[in-house]
């Protein structure tokens, strides 16, 4: 396997496990909760991991605090789009604006060219993720959780195109992702023990298991995601990392009892026909 095709592996395992930790942030009784549970459980593991890598250079940390900062953007809009949306509208808005953004960035900024092809299949992608907001008719009070998910899914694009200018700059992809990984996970959970304290408590004495799954998904699946930024250009590796739809769609479906009808299945087969574009064009 050259690199691309270890890119394309990665990200799409990576894209499993982004589904299933944003579904359990969905299902929680407190978004909020629940993802400082997991935030708190990436953070323990990075800590314990830490004496492995060396302290970063100058230029990574900057690339680590600023990445951090839009992270924290991030989230907080996630929160507000899965507090008053379905997991089955917000989640496709969320994860297809970045793919085009980080298309546009990447070339302006990182100087990539993408073939005819790849760029066709980034859009394919795209347009199939985002026709998946569409399976049911649009209402008023629809407009609130897709506005959140649309600007989360513009500070997805922002901090997508600063990890892979720092991944690379890193002495190692572990160092960046260790180091990215504690900074970016402290301000939900402190946020969460200064403001809800005893929700907090016994959310971890509860529902324990759900923060470290989470948790374990949420590190692994980012971790896949920078290594593969590290081998190949940033808006294909994007584009690929937001077939998760597919399975989030799935999961919606099954433990949400949203609805999966053709129209999913129409946009799953056009995601599809996007992926195997950009493969082809390698």
């Amino acid at each position: 396997m050259d690199n691309s095709d270890i890119a394309i592996t990665l990200v799409l395992i990576s894209a499993f496990m982004h589904a299933t930790w944003n579904a359990v942030v969905r299902a929680g009784s407190s978004r909020f909760i629940t993802l400082a549970m997991v935030d708190g459980t990436a953070l323990l593991i990075c800590l314990a991991a830490l004496p492995l890598v060396n302290v970063p250079s100058p230029q990574v940390w900057g690339y680590v605090l600023v990445s951090v900062v839009l992270n924290t953007i991030y989230r907080l809009f996630l929160i507000k789009a899965y507090e008053t949306g379905d997991f089955g509208q917000v989640y496709p808005v969320m994860r297809g604006v970045p793919p085009v953004l980080v298309a546009l960035v990447s070339c302006l900024v990182l100087h990539e060219q993408l073939s005819s092809q790849a760029m066709a299949g980034v859009l394919l992608i795209c347009a199939g993720i985002i026709s998946l907001t569409f399976v049911r008719r649009m209402t008023a009070q629809m407009f609130k959780p897709i506005l959140m998910a649309v600007c989360a899914g513009a500070f997805i694009a922002s901090y997508t195109v600063v990890d892979a200018i720092g991944v690379r700059a890193s002495e190692t992809v572990l160092q960046y992702i260790i180091y990215l990984t504690i900074f970016q996970s402290i301000p939900i959970p402190v946020l969460a023990f200064f403001k809800q304290r005893p929700a907090l408590a016994q959310a971890v004495c509860g529902q324990w298991r759900v923060g470290v799954m989470g948790g374990v998904f949420y590190l692994a699946s980012y971790g896949l995601v920078l290594f593969a930024l590290s081998l190949d250009a940033v808006a294909k590796v994007s584009a690929l990392r937001e077939t998760s739809v597919i399975i989030g769609a799935i999961i919606a479906a099954l433990f949400f009892h949203e609805r999966f009808g053709w129209r999913r299945m129409l946009s799953a087969f056009v995601i599809v026909c996007g992926i195997i574009l950009i493969k082809v064009s390698t």
